[in-house]
């Protein structure tokens, strides 16, 4: 991301208003898609940040995540940006840590948008909060190079966060139905070892546990039907630590196939 550019964004607030739509299987029998709140996506600088809003991002993250407060705010704060959505009525009901930055491999060039502590309050899951929230900072990405490319990349201890990808995007990785080409596992590695350091586990594609961080055990459970899906079976073999807080590294190439695919899926799931 252009320093200039970057600190321009930093400086100023914003938000998109989104009407939020739940998919027919959410959708309580008291609830009506026209009783549904408005879904506000603020983009903030996290240096910004009020000590209400701190309050509210702690109250959210500890329903799903067993962590300290001062450990997990001083990660936050490492952070450039963080989004947070709300519904109309102003209920915080998701959160994400965003740092976007250049990344030179092999003698060419890439964006990167990083996420991390992302929590999604369960009613809002699969409203695809986190598309949106990637696809703001896509086009700000794209808007100032508009030939380099750009991947999402990413750490999760939850087979829900990763199932984000083959649920929403064509190519990805890792994955369960085919290897990972040699040129993206080498440019995971480079990532994760810059991000990471010692905690990178090249061999096993994770990042070890911190041991101060890690899902509650309701949070994303993993039980006999769910190991049905290949996805999820993929996500605990590659990860056995996970419940624990062992993270696995996914990387995703923010293509236009991605993206066509990735509205597809949304528009059937608006429909269903």
């Amino acid at each position: 991301m252009d320093l200039v550019h970057g600190k321009r964004e930093l400086k100023r607030r914003t938000s998109v208003l989104c009407r939020g739509h739940l998919p027919s299987w959410q959708v309580t029998p008291n609830q009506r898609r026209s009783d549904l709140e408005r879904i506000d996506i603020q983009i903030l600088p996290v240096a910004v940040l009020t000590v209400k809003e701190w309050d509210e991002i702690w109250k959210l993250t500890q329903t799903y995540v067993e962590t300290n407060r001062t450990f997990y705010e001083a990660k936050l704060r490492a952070f450039p940006e963080v989004a947070l959505v709300r519904t109309r009525s102003g209920v915080l009901v998701g959160i994400a840590a965003i740092d976007v930055y250049r990344a030179d491999f092999r003698s060419k060039t890439s964006t990167i948008i990083f996420t991390s502590s992302v929590v999604i309050d369960e009613p809002y899951r699969r409203h695809n909060l986190i598309q949106r929230i990637g696809l703001r900072f896509y086009l700000r990405a794209r808007l100032h190079h508009a030939f380099r490319p750009i991947y999402w990349f990413f750490d999760t201890f939850s087979y829900k966060s990763y199932g984000l990808l083959p649920r929403n995007f064509v190519e990805y990785w890792p994955r369960y139905d085919r290897p990972t080409p040699e040129r993206q596992a080498a440019l995971i590695d480079h990532l994760a070892q810059e991000l990471y350091g010692t905690a990178w586990r090249p061999g096993q594609g994770i990042v070890e546990r911190s041991g101060q961080k890690k899902l509650k055990p309701a949070t994303a459970a993993v039980d006999a039907k769910l190991l049905a899906d290949p996805n999820v079976r993929f996500f605990v073999t590659a990860n056995p630590g996970h419940q624990e807080g062992d993270m696995l590294v996914c990387l995703c190439p923010l293509t236009l196939k991605n993206w066509l695919y990735a509205a597809y899926r949304a528009i059937r799931r608006f429909r269903s």
